[in-house]
């Protein structure tokens, strides 16, 4: 059995954005942060930013759509889908992105008395 799950949290670094032509599906790129810790710090540093492209589809797509704008801080969950595409110059173009199957906002830093 294969198994092909991803879970991250991040920030959208934009709105969620409707695909052309279909309400379906809803596309956004997240920020995730890699962290580290080193001996002679005390606290933790950023130490390189990924950048990740996210697909929502169905009803889904709707309540993200709506509900999540840029800067919000969520969790995703989904796989890891491959997409292959040739350019209009005839190049073959490919890139990973995630196909969600929960998309929620995190929790982590809300102040809960704001």
């Amino acid at each position: 059995m294969y198994v092909n799950t991803v879970v991250i949290v991040g920030n959208l670094t934009s709105d969620p954005r409707l695909g052309e032509g279909n309400g379906n599906v809803v596309n956004f790129r997240m920020a995730v942060n890699r962290w580290r810790r080193t001996d002679e710090e005390s606290e933790d540093r950023p130490e390189r930013t990924e950048y990740i492209d996210v697909e929502c589809w169905g009803a889904q797509a709707a309540n993200v759509n709506s509900s999540l704008h840029k800067g919000d801080r969520a969790v995703v969950a989904g796989q890891l889908k491959y997409d292959q595409w040739s350019d209009d110059g005839g190049a073959m173009k490919s890139r990973m992105k995630i196909k969600a199957h929960a998309v929620g906002l995190s929790l982590e830093f809300r102040n809960p008395l704001a």
